[in-house]
């Protein structure tokens, strides 16, 4: 029989294999879905294609609205069927879509491919929660969290250079073909390792942590029992309006709204980086990584960090970042509007600012609403998550439909205007929702509240 070691050592273990399963096989969905923004710049050239900027945002844009059909629906399936079964699929799917992207032939055609592939795409982070639930404890979620949110950054920084290497030397036909079969590759070897949940492997059903209601950190557990959570009990129905009565759900989905719209610069960058004198597309596509290596350096401690950091403390975290944020887009609206700055060092400098405002901007994205999720989610957080996320994207999808048409009417300096009034919004909203969620965790005198 096992002693109480053993089975810590080999639940350790185990958890290590989980995360690193979600943690390549996400990579696998982020470069399949990177290869659009990469490959843009010369399907704009592509005359057999007749696309423009506006164009490629509605193709863009049609993404995100199977992404929000797609999170509506997955949410409630992955907590139906399992975190496990769900992401190996939606893998798989994705992985087959992105090689039938090759074959578009019009804007109509690659809209439709792309909605169905972000569809599919849209099951991998309520996936991901579900099997987070049943893997580790919530004294662990940020660190977990903020793990798998790195793969993210450091598959579209190794899918930029990448892509962007090969589409020198390939069309974007096979760009979009060696993607795809990259991310199958990847559904192949992690559907040895990655379990159900740790009754698959010999291991007893997670024992979670509790945290007394008015303690302000999480690092302390109280028992070995797990915490009973408020909606053990509730049927989905129930959990929607428990979500809904909460000040922080909609607090939360604002905020993601803005900083979705931020995040999603990414797939306008290589277009918006050939803006620059002299850069080809296949430089675009390789220096845009610039943004998500910001972002993954942000996350390599942020998840720990965030653990650690007091709820009181989040509130200046996140605050001051987003705050930074703003001084980033501040800086590439005056990279271009001010004359005095030499064309020879635009290029290089937009670079550099790209790479600080992904590392400003990707904890306050990622981290929050992920953790909220779990937390307040229960054992509804993968629906919970898919609702979050909704919001994100169906402010994402109105920024891709009308950013295309922006540039096109009034130049690359429109955008950056407006992303730094929702970089300014972004900033308070998430402010408030720190607040609030410290609130919550220190309730006065016989009041909880939700």
């Amino acid at each position: 029989m096992m002693t109480n070691n053993d089975l810590a050592q080999k639940r350790t273990h185990w958890e290590f294999i989980t995360l690193g399963c979600m943690f390549i096989g996400y990579m696998g969905f982020i470069l399949s879905r990177t290869v659009l923004a990469v490959a843009s710049p010369e399907m704009l050239k592509d005359p057999n294609l007749g696309l423009n900027a506006a164009s490629y945002g509605d193709i863009a844009a049609w993404g995100m609205a199977g992404m929000i059909t797609g999170k509506l629906l997955t949410g409630v399936i992955a907590d139906w069927l399992g975190g496990r079964r769900v992401f190996l699929v939606a893998l798989s799917i994705t992985a087959l879509l992105t090689v039938t992207f090759s074959w578009g032939t019009s804007a109509t055609i690659l809209a439709s491919i792309n909605f169905l592939l972000l569809f599919a795409m849209a099951a991998s982070w309520p996936s991901m929660a579900s099997i987070i639930s049943v893997w580790y404890p919530s004294t662990k979620y940020g660190r977990v969290w903020g793990m798998i949110s790195t793969s993210s950054r450091l598959g579209a920084s190794i899918s930029m250079i990448l892509l962007g290497t090969l589409l020198t030397v390939f069309s974007w036909q096979n760009v979009f073909r060696t993607a795809g079969f990259i991310s199958f590759c990847v559904v192949v070897c992690i559907s040895f390792y990655l379990k159900a949940n740790p009754k698959d492997v010999g291991l007893p059903a997670l024992e979670d942590q509790s945290v007394p209601e008015g303690s302000d950190r999480q690092d302390e557990p109280n028992i070995e029992q797990k915490a009973p959570h408020f909606l053990d009990d509730k049927n989905p129905a129930e959990a929607l309006w428990a979500f809904a009565r909460s000040g922080r759900f909609w607090l939360i989905c604002s905020s993601l709204m803005c900083t979705t719209i931020l995040m999603d610069f990414i797939l306008f960058l290589p277009l918006y980086l050939t803006s620059f004198e002299g850069v080809s597309s296949a430089q675009a596509g390789s220096w845009a990584s610039a943004f998500p290596i910001g972002c993954l350096l942000a996350l390599l401690g942020g998840g720990f960090i965030y653990d650690r950091v007091s709820r009181k403390g989040r509130v200046g975290l996140l605050g001051g970042l987003l705050g930074a944020t703003c001084g980033c887009v501040a800086a590439l609206w005056c990279l271009k509007g001010l004359p005095m700055i030499p064309d020879s060092f635009k290029f290089p400098l937009a670079v550099v600012i790209l790479f600080f405002y992904g590392l400003t901007l990707a904890p306050a994205y990622y981290l929050p609403a992920s953790i909220f999720s779990n937390e307040f989610g229960g054992k509804h957080c993968a629906l919970l998550v898919g609702l979050v996320d909704v919001a994100g994207y169906s402010a994402s999808m109105l920024y891709l439909i009308a950013g295309g048409r922006m540039v096109i009417n009034w130049g690359w300096q429109s955008m950056i205007q407006l992303f730094l009034v929702i970089a300014v919004s972004a900033t308070l909203i998430t402010i408030w929702f720190a607040f609030e969620d410290y609130r919550r965790f220190k309730p006065p005198v016989g009041k909880v509240t939700v």
